[in-house]
C-alpha cells in the first residue's frame, strides 16, 4: 500500500470515528458508546 492510501484510509476511519461520536451524543447514549469503546480495547490489549 502506498503513503497517500494509509492515509486516506486513516482520514476515513477518523471521520467514521467522529460521525459515530457525534450521533451517540446526538441520541443521548453516550454511555454505551464508551462502554463499547472500552470492551474492544480491552480484547485487543489483552
Amino acid at each position: 500500500m502506498d503513503i497517500l492510501e494509509r492515509r486516506v484510509i486513516g482520514a476515513l476511519l477518523l471521520l467514521l470515528g467522529v460521525s459515530a461520536l457525534a450521533v451517540a451524543i446526538h441520541t443521548n447514549q453516550l454511555t454505551t458508546t464508551v462502554e463499547m469503546l472500552k470492551n474492544a480495547f480491552k480484547t485487543v490489549i489483552i
